[in-house]
C-alpha cells in the first residue's frame, strides 16, 4: 500500500536526521559549543516529518483538525523560541501532545478496521506505541521541569529515548513486507 511506503520512507528520513542531530549535538558538547539551535531546529523537523508520517495513515480528516490546532500553537511558540528561550519547553509539550494525538488516532482508525488483526506485523503500528512510550511521558515531565532543582531525573528521558528505540527497531524487525503480485 502507497502510503504504509510513505510512513516507512518518512520514517527513515526523521532516523537520518536524529543521527546527524545527534553527531551535531555530541560534537558540540565536547567542543563546548552551544547545542541550544541545533535541537530547536531539530524538534521543529521531528514534528512536520511525524506529522507527515502520519497524514497518510489517517483517513479521517475531520479529526485531523485537531491536530490542526496543536500544529498551529507549536508553530507560534516556536517562533517565540527565537525571542525567548523559556518557551522551548512549552513548545515541545504542545509538540508532544501533538504526537499523543496523531498516534491515538492512528490508533483509533486502526481499532476501527480489519487491519487490527495483523497489528503485529505492521510497522506503523510498533512505531505509534514506541511512540507513546516516549512523548506521553514527556509532557508530565517537561512540565514540571521548571520545578527541578536538578538534572537527576533527565536520565529518565534517555532511558524511555532507548525504549522508544527498541521498540521502532523491533518493529523494523517484526512487521512484514507484504507480497505484490
Amino acid at each position: 500500500m502507497q502510503t504504509k511506503k510513505t510512513f516507512a520512507k518518512w520514517l527513515a528520513l526523521l532516523l537520518i536526521i536524529t543521527v546527524i542531530v545527534e553527531s551535531i549535538g555530541a560534537y558540540c558538547i565536547i567542543t563546548e559549543k552551544p547545542v541550544f539551535l541545533h535541537h530547536q531546529v531539530y524538534i521543529l523537523l521531528e514534528l512536520i516529518i511525524i506529522r507527515k508520517m502520519y497524514n497518510g495513515l489517517i483517513k479521517d480528516k475531520a479529526w485531523l483538525k485537531l491536530s490542526n490546532f496543536f500544529l498551529i500553537a507549536f508553530l507560534v511558540t516556536w517562533f517565540l523560541i527565537l525571542y525567548n528561550k523559556s518557551f522551548f519547553y512549552t513548545a515541545i509539550i504542545i509538540g508532544a501532545i501533538n504526537i499523543g494525538l496523531l498516534v491515538f488516532l492512528y490508533l483509533r482508525e486502526l481499532l476501527l478496521s480489519d487491519e487490527i488483526l495483523n497489528y503485529k506485523k505492521m510497522l506503523s503500528f510498533w512505531v505509534s506505541v514506541g511512540f507513546l512510550v516516549f512523548y506521553l511521558p514527556s509532557i508530565p515531565f517537561f512540565s514540571l521541569v521548571g520545578y527541578m532543582k536538578s538534572r537527576d531525573l533527565f536520565p529518565v528521558l534517555n532511558i524511555l529515548i532507548i525504549i522508544m528505540n527498541i521498540i521502532i527497531s523491533f518493529g523494523l524487525i517484526w512487521s512484514k513486507k507484504k507480497e505484490e503480485y
